[in-house]
C-alpha cells in the first residue's frame, strides 16, 4: 500500500494531489469521478498501477448520486431478453452484499398483479424463476407467490380490488452518493492521487496519440498538465464532450435519458416493501422505494438534449409519476402538496434509434483514439464489473507497449476498506441520530462523535427535523474531501431533498462552519449560499 494511505482524504491532500499531478507521469489517468471512474481508480491502484483521477465537480456528482438508489438484478430487463445484464447484474449484487454490507443492504419487493392487469400470473411466477435462477439462487431469499390474505396482512398498502396475488423477491438498496465516495476513499488508501473540482479542458497529444490531459482546478484557476500513458474516459453522460476534445471524434456513443423521483414523507406512503407498479398511460414500470423517513418514487426515462450539468423535473415529468402512484394507491390519495422535493438523473446509454425504455443499460468499451480508452453506458449495479473490464483493457495495453505489469490480480471482489458493518459506541445521541451515524459512516462514527463531545454546537442538528448534525459538515471537510456547501448539503447528506426549503435556512451556518477550514471570505461565503440555492431551486422547478 503507498505512502498516500496514511493521510486523510481531505480537502488539504486535494491541494497536495493537485501539485502530485503536476510532477509525475502516471500510468493510468481517469477522467470522471462519478461510480464508474472511481471503480477504475479503486482497482488499478489495487493492482499496483501509479493512477490518477480528476472529477470536474464533486464525486458522484451527476448521475451517480440521482438514481434510484438501488443495487438490482433489473428484473424487467427480461422483458427485453437482455439475459446477460441480468445475470451479470445478479452476480455483481451478491458481490456488493459481501464486500460493502454496511452500505448494500436486503430490500425486500413486492410485485402485485391484479385483474385484467399484464402480465399473467404463471408468467410472472416464470420470470422470477428466470431471475432467480441467474442469481445463481445466493440471493437473501428465493421469490415466493403471496395470496391476496398474506399481502394484506404483509402490506395493506396494495391490497385493493380485483388483486390476484403479489410476488415477493429480494434486490438491494444503497446511498448511491455514499457507495461512490467510499469507492474513492478506498482508491485513495491504495495509493490513487484523486483530485476533485477539476475541469480536462483539453487532451494533449504526442505521435498521434493521447498522452495526458490540461486541467483546470475549479477553486484557484490553476491550469496544469497531467501526463499518462493510457487515458480513461469514464465521464458519463459527458463521455462525447471528452471526446470532442481530440481531433479524432467522430459519431456520439451516448444517448442521455432523463429520469426523475418524487420525494415524499414515508408517513403518506407506508410500506415495508419497495413495490413494483405500472403507468396507466403506456405500461411502464414505476417502484415505490422506502427510504427511512422518505418514500421515492421513481422514475421517467425520456429523451434528454438539455444542460446536461443542471437536469431537473419539470411538470410533465412529475404529472406521470404522481398519476401513477393515483392510480396505484388510490386510498393514499398522494397530491401535489405531499411531495418534498424531487430530483433528475441522466442515464448514459448506449447511442441507439430506438425507444428510450428499449435501450440496453449494457456497456461499451472503446479506444479512439490510441490512448483515450472510453466506457459509456452501464448501471450503477455492475460498476465494479466495469472497473475491471476497464482496467483489464488498459493493463494488457499498458504490458504491450510500455512493458508495464502489474503488481497483483484483480482484487475488487475482495473488500471495500470502511464498507462493512461495525458496532460503535453512541450512548450520547439519540437512537435516530445513533443510527443514521452507525449506517453512514461505521467506524468512523467516532469522529463525528469525538467533534459534538468537544464542542456542543457541533452536537447540533444541521436541519432540525432530520438526523444530520453539525459535526458532519466538518468530517466531510477534514475527511471526505468535501469543497463546496453543495458538497455536503447534497451528497456528504441529502438535506437537499428531504425537507421542503432543502435546508437553506440552515445554510449559511453550515457555510460559516466550513469557511474556516476552506479559507471562505465573506464573499465567497455568499457565493456558496446563491450556488446552492441555485440546486435547491431545481429540486422545486416543476412547481413552475
Amino acid at each position: 500500500m503507498d505512502e498516500t494511505s496514511n493521510r486523510p482524504f481531505s480537502a488539504a491532500t486535494r491541494q497536495e494531489n493537485l501539485e502530485c499531478l503536476a510532477q509525475e507521469e502516471f500510468d493510468l489517468l481517469i477522467i470522471g469521478g462519478g461510480i464508474t471512474g472511481v471503480a477504475v481508480a479503486r482497482d488499478a491502484a489495487l493492482r499496483g498501477f501509479r493512477t490518477a483521477l480528476v472529477e470536474k465537480n464533486d464525486f458522484g456528482s451527476g448521475t451517480s448520486s440521482r438514481s434510484s438508489r438501488l443495487i438490482h438484478g433489473g428484473i424487467r430487463y427480461l422483458e427485453y431478453y437482455q439475459f446477460k445484464l441480468v445475470f451479470e447484474a445478479c452476480n455483481e449484487r451478491c458481490v456488493m452484499r459481501t464486500i460493502a454490507p454496511r452500505l448494500v443492504r436486503p430490500l425486500p419487493f413486492l410485485y402485485p398483479l391484479y385483474r385484467g392487469q399484464k402480465p399473467a400470473p404463471w408468467m410472472l411466477r416464470a420470470g422470477l424463476m428466470l431471475y432467480d435462477a441467474l442469481g445463481l439462487f445466493r440471493n437473501v431469499q428465493r421469490h415466493r407467490w403471496l395470496r391476496p390474505p398474506e399481502v394484506k396482512r404483509r402490506e395493506p398498502l396494495v391490497a385493493g380490488r380485483g388483486l390476484l396475488g403479489a410476488a415477493r423477491f429480494y434486490d438491494a438498496q444503497v446511498d448511491d452518493a455514499r457507495l461512490t465516495l467510499m469507492t474513492a476513499k478506498a482508491a485513495h488508501l491504495h495509493g490513487a492521487v484523486l483530485v476533485n473540482h477539476a475541469r480536462v479542458a483539453g487532451l494533449m497529444s504526442a505521435g498521434g496519440r493521447i498522452v495526458g490531459a490540461q486541467v483546470v482546478d475549479e477553486i484557484s484557476g490553476q491550469e496544469i498538465e497531467v501526463r499518462a500513458k493510457v487515458v480513461v474516459n469514464a465521464a458519463g453522460v459527458w463521455v462525447d464532450g471528452v471526446r470532442q476534445l481530440s481531433r479524432h471524434h467522430s459519431r456520439p456513443m451516448t444517448r442521455p435519458t432523463k429520469g426523475i423521483h418524487l420525494v415524499i414523507p414515508r408517513a403518506r406512503l407506508t410500506s415495508q416493501h419497495a413495490v413494483v407498479f405500472d403507468s396507466p398511460r403506456d405500461g411502464r414500470h414505476v417502484f415505490l422505494i422506502p427510504w427511512d423517513d422518505f418514500a421515492l418514487i421513481g422514475t421517467t426515462d425520456t429523451d434528454y438534449d438539455g444542460d446536461l450539468d443542471n437536469p431537473a423535473a419539470n411538470q410533465e415529468d412529475v404529472e406521470y409519476l404522481l398519476e401513477a402512484v393515483q392510480h396505484a394507491f388510490p386510498g393514499a390519495q398522494i397530491k401535489h402538496d405531499d411531495i418534498i422535493s424531487t430530483f433528475a438523473g441522466l442515464r448514459p446509454l448506449i447511442f441507439s434509434t430506438g425507444g428510450t425504455y428499449a435501450l440496453s443499460r449494457e456497456h461499451e468499451i472503446i479506444e479512439s483514439p490510441p490512448g483515450l480508452i472510453t466506457v459509456a453506458g452501464g448501471k450503477l449495479t455492475t460498476h465494479r464489473l466495469m472497473g475491471k473490464q476497464l482496467t483489464d483493457r488498459a493493463e494488457k495495453k499498458l504490458a504491450r507497449e510500455f512493458g508495464i505489469y502489474p503488481e497483483a490480480e484483480c482484487r475488487t471482489k475482495d473488500l471495500l476498506v470502511g464498507a462493512q458493518i461495525e458496532r460503535v459506541p453512541v450512548g450520547n445521541v439519540n437512537e435516530r441520530v445513533s443510527k443514521h451515524l452507525v449506517d453512514t459512516y461505521g467506524g468512523d462514527a467516532r469522529w463525528i462523535l469525538a467533534y459534538a463531545e468537544e464542542n456542543p454546537d457541533l452536537g447540533e442538528h444541521i436541519v432540525p427535523e432530520l438526523p444530520y448534525l453539525m459535526a458532519e459538515a466538518l468530517y466531510a471537510v477534514q475527511h471526505e474531501m468535501a469543497l463546496t456547501l453543495c458538497d455536503v448539503l447534497i451528497r456528504r447528506t441529502h438535506v437537499i431533498y428531504e425537507t421542503p426549503d432543502g435546508g437553506l435556512k440552515r445554510a449559511r451556518a453550515v457555510a460559516e462552519l466550513m469557511a474556516p477550514r476552506l479559507g471562505w471570505n465573506a464573499a465567497e461565503i455568499e457565493r456558496q449560499i446563491a450556488d446552492y440555492a441555485a440546486q435547491v431551486a431545481l429540486t422545486q422547478q416543476w412547481r413552475g
